[in-house]
């Protein structure tokens, strides 16, 4: 078990809800809109500090309110942790373990991790860049935290430098050697990564196709070389007003059976290897990672037919905790269990 204890204050649509949990496999049973999955949102939020739908923290404030509070009690072997969290309208972030304030991000998120599983997760496969680089950027995250640290470093100097571009052009240098640091970093853990997780995938899709990521980036090996990158594109970058190379343009290209999936997939091959990624970003967390592990499934086990239900709870079997959001009671039973009905407030 991983989570005790949930409260939130203005958080979304709830004023104010405490949630005590019993057992590893929690059902949260309600009409579509009374907040199952402002629920798993809070638990995310509180596990990695951003939400899975890809909202800002303003955006989850209660309409009227001024800020929402998050305190979540984890029960793991080393004993009870208390973990608060309060984001302010203005954007500032408090953050506290068993009432201590937590100045770093980084060391707050390595309390446990969660794995969402959502309808969502199908734009990783169907659509933009952005969605692909983002599940990479999470699941990294979530195994190595100094790859949050430094992708965080580098977006912060990415801000500054294209603000640079677009007003004093001269001043953007003063962000490249940042830039030239982590590029090379972030390029070759993304490589890395793209490899286990096209490995993983081929071993659950046992035989039923062939299944490849290849990761397109231009950021160069090292930080000399990607400092003469940014001399080759200078007068391109001043003219365009925008950092032209590095990892905010890196590509996943997802293939089955050779095709692109974002553009040759069919509706079923999209839903399969969108399950089979968050089933592999399950396992290499859980393998490399001693953190507890809760699963957070959001509406996702309704259309799945049998097989891949049953390959979906077979695989998150090991995780420290399930949750699950259904709008009707769910055509399958889990031991250890329990049903928390959710009433919209």
């Amino acid at each position: 078990m991983v989570v005790e204890s949930l409260e939130l204050t203005n958080f979304r649509n709830f004023a104010s809800r405490k949630l005590v949990f019993h057992n590893r496999n929690v059902f949260l049973l309600g009409a579509n809109g009374s907040g199952k999955s402002n629920i798993l949102e809070s638990i995310a939020f509180s596990s990695l500090l951003r939400s899975f739908r890809g909202a800002p923290p303003r955006e989850m404030i209660r309409f009227g309110c001024r800020e929402f509070q998050l305190r979540t009690v984890l029960r793991t072997r080393a004993g009870t942790e208390d973990l608060r969290i309060v984001e302010h309208v203005s954007g500032r972030r408090e953050l506290f373990i068993r009432n201590s304030p937590v100045s770093r991000s980084s060391d707050f998120i390595r309390e446990f991790h969660t794995i969402v599983f959502a309808p969502e997760d199908r734009m990783t496969v169907a659509g933009s860049s952005g969605y692909r680089r983002r599940f990479f950027d999470i699941l990294i995250s979530e195994i190595e935290p100094e790859y949050l640290m430094r992708l965080s470093r580098y977006h912060r100097a990415l801000l500054q430098r294209n603000r640079a571009l677009k007003s004093a052009p001269r001043a953007a240098a003063a962000f490249e050697e940042e830039l030239s640091e982590q590029a090379p970093f972030i390029a070759a853990a993304r490589s890395r990564y793209a490899e286990l997780v096209a490995r993983e995938c081929a071993a659950l899709l046992g035989g039923r196709g062939d299944f490849a990521v290849i990761h397109r980036t231009d950021s160069a090996a090292t930080p000399e070389e990607h400092r003469k990158l940014f001399a080759l594109k200078r007068e391109s970058e001043i003219r365009r007003q925008c950092t032209l190379s590095g990892p905010q343009l890196d590509e996943f290209d997802l293939l089955f059976d050779g095709k692109l999936l974002r553009t040759y997939g069919s509706t079923g091959q999209i839903r399969l290897i969108s399950l089979l990624l968050k089933l592999a970003q399950f396992t290499l967390v859980r393998e490399r990672s001693s953190i507890p592990l809760a699963v957070l499934a959001d509406d996702v086990t309704g259309e799945l037919d049998d097989a891949n239900l049953q390959l979906f709870l077979r695989t998150i079997a090991d995780a420290g905790q399930t949750f699950f959001t259904f709008a009707e009671p769910p055509r399958f039973t889990l031991p250890d269990s329990e049903t928390i009905p959710v009433a919209e407030p």
